[in-house]
Parts: structure tokens; sequence; C-alpha cells
């Protein structure tokens, strides 16, 4: 029973990773949406793998709660980076 739970998790897994490669391949808003929106599942997911305590299990919500992180701080990027809003202006100090 062990090897097919394994052979199961490891398909969904891949599938997983499959999405997150596709969500962080989208360009501005797109990008933003897809990610938080896949972030958020990811993580969620990844966070009741935790409670199931089996130890496959628990590594690979380990591991998607880190591409869940991942994801949002793709959504949290800035589209436009030419603005910066930290810039120094040199002419107002003196």
């Amino acid at each position: 029973m062990s090897v097919m739970k394994l052979l199961a998790l490891f398909t969904l897994l891949t599938v997983i990773y499959q999405i997150y490669c596709y969500a962080v391949t989208r360009q501005r808003e797109e990008k933003q949406r897809v990610c938080r929106g896949l972030g958020i599942a990811l993580f969620s997911l990844g966070a009741a793998l935790l409670a199931t305590r089996d130890t496959f299990m628990v590594f690979s919500g380990i591991f998607l709660m880190m591409l869940g992180f991942r994801l949002l701080a793709y959504s949290l990027d800035r589209m436009d980076k030419k603005v910066y809003i930290d810039r120094y202006d040199e002419s107002n100090h003196d």
C-alpha cells in the first residue's frame, strides 16, 4: 500500500510542478492573478497534508507550502520595474 501511495503522491507533485511552471511564465497582470490564486491553493493543500501525519504526506505538504510561498512572492512583485518608490533624488539633498 505504501508503494501505491508514494506513486500517486509523486504523480500529483509532478502535475502540480507543471502547473507551477505554467504560472510563473505568465506576464504582467495575468501572472499576478494566477500566481496569487495558485499560491493560496498550494499553501492550503500543503497545510492539509501536514495534518495527515504520514511521513510522505508531511514532506509533500512542506514542499507544497514552499511552492505556495514562492508563488505568493511572485504575485507581489511589481509589474513595472522602471518606477522605484525608494529612489534617491540628489538634487533635493545638499
